[in-house]
């Protein structure tokens, strides 16, 4: 077993064993992106229709989005007094 280790080179269980992770970071990479295709396209579908159908830009959408915890704590507040 000593003669085995002392054989290889350690370069080359460097690359085999990245080759490896990231194999398995491209897996990981590529199953989050099946999963999540379905919510991106809906997103892309709004975004596309808010600023072709009535004219708002992703940077006003984009500045509201920034704006809505504000907004929603205002909203509890009111509703609860």
């Amino acid at each position: 077993m000593d003669s085995l280790l002392g054989s290889m080179d350690s370069q080359i269980v460097v690359s085999v064993a990245a080759i490896a992770i990231a194999f398995l970071v491209v897996r990981l990479v590529l199953r989050m992106f099946q999963v999540g295709t379905g919510l991106i396209l809906t997103i892309v579908a709004i975004v596309l229709v808010l600023q072709y159908g009535f004219g708002i830009s992703p940077k006003a959408i984009w500045l509201e989005m920034s704006h809505l915890p504000q907004e929603l704590a205002q909203f509890v507040k009111n509703f609860n007094a």
